[in-house]
């Protein structure tokens, strides 16, 4: 198996997909204790061509080798991209080409992109070209304005001119980690961005606070970019040391990231998998470097799941609502001070920088009393809504955690599988990591229970109960939707009509679908899914990684599935490629939204029948096109619109946040908005709301445009502009009548009908629009 270690990527103001990265286990080269970080004081000059930062816009990466299975878990808490952090070994360029061919297959529109390890392999510019070339064009490249992504650890050895060239060859846009370039980074032009690996931790015997990306921050501004982590702890004859990982530092540091969130453009989760240092956010699962003895049994993904919160928050600029109490905890197994009997190389450098503490993290829905135990040690604290730190000493025995409000309790777990030891027999000072949610004593409504219970109101499926839903995700392999208007029956309609034999919801927007249900996964009690749909209260959804399970019975299946894809296709349109939002989620249509690996433009169709507007990169669907600060413009298709279908490869679905959109035709608005004739028009502009030009233009789509945007008033002009606005303004000649005859440019898109001309529009009102027109004073000079 492929042994990369996986990083998530956070993009801040620029526009940029969130990236993953991942390295290879089993280094030969020992590190330094601490990663290398000095300090001066020089900058390097901004190209603002190469940065377009847009305030608000964030993105998250990550990795792993059951590619299918890892791209899923990753790309469902918001990650948009992998950085394949890679060595030299011929066996990973299989494992390469297995990424990507794994992320075309999925769709969706998930990112990859190179970040090479130069300590594991040779600085061999040609081959680093020729590696970058080979996926450069591919769908699943991730690129910054429109340049190939390349990342690395470590690189000088190419010197400035070497990434110049390298550049040169691929068109490539670069963001690798060198140390030592502090106070000369204006002597490497040739970089568009440089991260700062070893500023997810603290560099010494105290809490990890923001000086470093400070000091960073003043040499490169925007062009900065850092790191977040959980842990860091290694125990190998050749690198042997533990940097500080107290005072919950990935809670810490992700509201420290908050902080610098205006001014950072890329945020890097470091790892996936790297059980070799400890830094590892998934599952245990694949080869682990030779003399690993402290990752088995010891899970981190908590930390993962812990993190969705902030990326979440990070990427919208906004804390989400905390739906479910959860209490988040971690402790090491035995003292630090601690002699191991059967470790003969020792403590690691670094053991005294850390205290003997059990950490906890609270999520809180309303206040509450949680009490942490560990051994004889004690303590009870008073929590608040939102996210609470707690901390205890440690003492020799098992831990307990438990919440109690209002007198009930919500929360009581004691975890089987860990003791704090004072007798080690091996040294660890990796954390085991523990979630517990509402337990099964919580006081859920009996009404809840029954209703998740019942069965449901479509035909032909059976309720199999509440499960867990954590990495691996209980239904993987198959559909993932999220709906703002989900309901039981419709998840099972999408699911039926995929084939699947089992249909899943959760948290309220979520549907998966899926053929088999993951081996070893937990029932839960029937009142931990008690989340009421989105799109019907009455009906359960699960709950905050709960997942309420249905499955297909016999022969029977919902009505839905009757319906062909093309039989709804054929009153779509095609309307044009459109760009995805700058803000908040991008996405352009928020109707609903849907992965499959089969995707085609009928199928997305028949998936939005229920909508106006069907968007393909994944499968989107929606209302309107004006989310997310998208304008519903259309732009070239060249360039923009271009990966294949994975349904259908001579069609085109979409490409780097962009759609390609289907329209159903709209309804007629020449019986609801009224021609106001032929108006002059000039560079002042008389309609000045929003404008587009688009081929295919016609009065119907202007008007919707303009309808959709709560413009009154849209005007056609030179065959394919469209104006919206709500004051008709009359300056340098414009907003005044025209003749008929100077309107006589056919529509690009239906050419029996009028699109104004030259400097001249068909103007069109709402109805109850009254047209006053609004003079520009100007004054003599």
């Amino acid at each position: 198996m492929l042994g990369f270690k996986i990083q998530l990527l956070i993009v801040a103001p620029l526009i940029l997909p969130a990236v993953l990265a991942f390295r290879r286990h089993g280094s030969a080269v020992a590190r330094d204790r601490r990663y290398p970080i000095s300090f001066a004081n020089r900058t390097l000059v901004e190209d603002p061509a190469e940065l377009q930062k847009r305030d608000g816009t964030k993105y998250v990466f990550m990795h792993h080798d059951d590619w299918k299975d890892d791209i899923q878990q990753i790309q469902a808490k918001g990650v948009d991209a992998l950085a394949l952090n890679i060595g030299s070994d011929s066996w990973q360029r299989d494992q390469v080409r297995s990424a990507y061919a794994a992320a075309l297959e999925l769709g969706g529109g998930f990112k990859l992109f190179f970040s090479f390890d130069l300590t594991e392999m040779a600085c061999d510019l040609n081959d680093l070209v020729g590696r970058v070339n080979e996926f450069g064009s591919h769908p699943n490249q991730f690129k910054v304005n429109g340049k190939t992504m390349v990342s690395s650890y470590s690189g000088d050895c190419l010197g400035d001119s070497g990434w110049a060239s390298l550049k040169a060859q691929t068109n490539a846009y670069l963001m690798p980690f060198i140390w030592g370039l502090e106070g000369q980074f204006n002597n490497w032009p040739s970089l568009d961005s440089w991260y700062c690996w070893g500023c997810a931790w603290p560099q010494g015997n105290y809490a990890k606070s923001t000086s470093d990306d400070d000091y960073y921050i003043n040499q490169l501004g925007t062009k900065y970019a850092t790191t977040v982590s959980g842990w860091l702890y290694t125990h190998f004859s050749y690198k042997n040391f533990y940097l500080r990982g107290d005072d919950w530092l990935v809670v810490s540091r992700w509201e420290q990231l908050m902080t610098l969130r205006d001014t950072l453009t890329f945020v890097e989760m470091v790892t996936w998998n790297d059980y070799g240092e400890s830094d590892y956010y998934g599952p245990i699962k694949g080869a682990q470097p030779s003399g690993t003895t402290w990752a088995n049994g010891f899970p981190h993904t908590a930390f993962f799941d812990l993190s969705e919160y902030y990326i979440r928050a990070f990427k919208t600029g906004s804390y989400p609502a905390i739906t479910k109490d959860v209490i988040y905890y971690w402790a090491r197994p035995h003292p630090a001070s601690a002699t191991a009997s059967s470790d003969g190389l020792g403590k690691p450098t670094g053991w005294d920088w850390t205290e003997d503490s059990m950490w906890a993290a609270v999520f809180a829905t309303s206040s509450a009393t949680v009490t942490l135990k560990c051994g004889s040690s004690s303590q009870t604290f008073t929590v608040n809504a939102g996210v609470n730190k707690l901390k205890i000493p440690l003492a020799a025995g098992q831990i307990t955690v438990t919440m109690v409000r209002n007198g009930q309790t919500v929360i009581n777990k004691t975890p089987t599988d860990f003791t704090y030891v004072t007798n080690p027999t091996l040294c660890n000072t990796t954390p085991e990591l523990v979630v517990t949610t509402t337990s099964t004593s919580s006081s859920a409504p009996t009404s809840s229970s029954t209703t998740t219970t019942t069965s449901p109101t479509s035909t032909g499926w059976t309720y199999l109960g509440c499960y867990q839903d954590y990495s691996p995700r209980t239904l993987a392999n198959g559909l993932y939707i999220t709906d703002n208007a989900q309901t039981v029956a419709k998840c099972q309609a999408s699911c039926a009509a995929k084939g699947y034999t089992y249909a899943g919801t959760e948290y309220g927007v979520e549907c998966f679908c899926s053929n088999t249900i993951t081996a070893g996964v937990t029932k839960s009690s029937a009142n931990e899914c008690n989340m009421p749909c989105s799109g019907k209260s009455s009906d359960i959804c699960g709950g905050g990684n709960r997942i309420s399970i249905y499955q297909a019975g016999g022969s029977s299946t919902p009505t839905t599935t009757t319906s062909s894809p093309s039989s709804t296709s054929t009153s779509f349109s095609y309307y044009g490629c459109v760009a995805e939002g700058s803000s908040g989620s991008r996405r352009a249509l928020t109707g609903a939204s849907y992965t499959d690996s089969s995707m085609t433009p009928q199928k997305c169709q028949s998936l939005c029948s229920g909508f106006q507007y069907a968007g393909i990169s994944s499968g989107y669907c929606g209302n309107s096109l004006a989310n997310n600060g998208a304008t519903g413009a259309v732009i070239p298709a060249s360039g923009n619109c271009y990966t294949q279908c994975g349904g259908d490869s001579s069609q085109t679905c979409g490409g780097a946040w962009t759609l390609s959109v289907y329209s159903k035709s709209p309804p007629s608005t020449s019986t609801s908005w009224s021609s106001a004739g032929c108006y002059a028009d000039s560079a002042d502009r008389m309609l000045r709301g929003w404008s587009t030009s688009q081929s295919g233009m016609t009065t119907d789509k202007c008007i919707g445009l303009c309808s959709d945007r709560g413009f009154s008033m849209a005007a056609t002009e030179y065959g394919v502009e469209c104006y919206c606005g709500s004051q008709l303004f009359k300056a340098s000649g414009a907003g005044v009548p025209a003749s008929s005859s100077d309107c006589s440019t056919p529509c690009d898109g239906d050419s029996s009908k009028m699109c104004g001309g030259g400097w001249r529009g068909n103007l069109y009102t709402s109805p109850g629009t009254v047209l006053s027109r609004r003079h520009k004073r100007r004054r003599a000079l």
